[in-house]
């Protein structure tokens, strides 16, 4: 499976509420401390989100600035692969999402 790639736009967004799920193998160190902030000194928020076909998208995590937050979109499409790998369908929080109906995943500065 490829990385689809990284959006910063608004556009489609849900505003689910959603956390970076538990997900076996992943461990919260695997994301950078550090933070970037946007012009003026405002926090530069990111929103990690898993679009599904003909389904609402879900918020799975967030981070303060883009590095971080596609830290956390590479480790769920590393989450993603290893589920497909074993024949089964990744758990993202409460569901189990068929691999073929993932469409992307996004990261979007916060709103």
């Amino acid at each position: 499976m490829d990385i689809f790639g990284n959006r910063d736009s608004g556009y489609g967004s849900s505003p689910t509420a959603g956390v970076l799920p538990s997900l076996p193998g992943l461990e919260e160190a695997a994301v950078p401390a550090t933070t970037s902030s946007r012009s003026f000194g405002a926090p530069d928020t990111r929103r990690v989100i898993l679009r599904v076909n003909g389904d609402d998208d879900i918020v799975v995590g967030s981070a303060e600035g883009r590095d971080n937050a596609v830290q956390i979109a590479r480790n769920m499409v590393l989450h993603i692969e290893q589920a497909s790998t074993k024949g089964e369908w990744p758990q993202i929080d409460e569901r189990f999402i068929r691999p073929g109906a993932i469409v992307s995943i996004d990261v979007q500065r916060a709103e």
